[in-house]
């Protein structure tokens, strides 16, 4: 066997040769194309038959999510729900600010470390109200002042200011009704404020109270005052204070 044929035979042709003829050569180089493309089935095959790994897959982000999403990450425009509430609010209500003159007269009582305290945080209330006269606050943070150097008057047109712009809250009523009826013995009045509190808050049973006190002692209506209790512990049932101070009256 010649050197050609084995080294043929080497690379997988299984024909015998006699010559390097033209034929010879030809059947040579398909043969050597066969055995490439043998060997290349044998242990390419497997590769490109294995199945490729799934790449771990990204949820798609739902509708609401995405609608979330483009809400946080776009300005709100001026047209939005909130522009239009506020545009169509009623007009803002006007502060009289004309008790804001009144003069600090400090109780003959005060020490005098006492009188300088009292009258320099009337001062700095009354400067904070003429910058923002509809804090209704700060009104009422003067109408405590006031009552605090024994000026229930001037307590009572704070009061009153302060409910103009916070004419749902509870406290200030309550306050208001404490001046009229305790200090300036007006009566009516004091009923008309206690009622626009507990209107606020009609489960707060120290109102009920309030009226009690105002019905038995002030009005001596012996009647009112009882019923006003009841009234009480219909809104409010089971409050302590209340029972406790109908069992007194029975």
């Amino acid at each position: 066997m010649s050197r050609r044929f084995e080294t043929l035979r080497k690379v997988g042709v299984g024909v015998y040769y006699t010559s390097m003829t033209t034929k010879t050569i030809a059947v040579a180089a398909g043969g050597i194309v066969l055995a490439g493309f043998a060997l290349w089935s044998i242990y390419a095959g497997p590769l490109r038959r294995r199945d490729p790994v799934a790449s771990p897959s990204i949820p798609a982000l739902s509708q609401e999510a995405t609608s979330s999403k483009e809400a946080a990450t776009t300005p709100e425009t001026p047209t939005g729900k909130n522009y239009e509430a506020t545009e169509t609010t009623a007009p803002q209500k006007k502060a009289d600010i004309s008790s804001l003159s009144r003069p600090i007269l400090i109780p003959a009582s005060f020490s005098s470390e006492d009188a300088l305290l009292a009258k320099e945080s009337i001062v700095k209330l009354v400067e904070a109200i003429k910058e923002t006269p509809e804090n209704g606050a700060l009104w009422a943070d003067l109408g405590m002042k006031r009552k605090g150097i024994e000026d229930y008057e001037g307590a009572k047109e704070a009061y009153l200011q302060a409910l103009v712009f916070m004419p749902n809250n509870a406290v200030v009523a309550d306050n208001l009704g404490v001046i009229y009826g305790d200090y300036l013995k007006d009566y009516p009045k004091a009923e008309q404020y206690f009622r626009t509190a507990l209107a606020a808050d009609p489960a707060a049973g120290y109102l009920y109270m309030r009226l009690f006190d105002l019905y038995q002692y002030g009005l001596k209506d012996t009647a009112k005052a009882h019923a006003i209790l009841e009234e009480g512990l219909k809104a409010a049932p089971g409050d302590p204070g209340l029972q406790a101070l109908l069992e007194t009256v029975r």
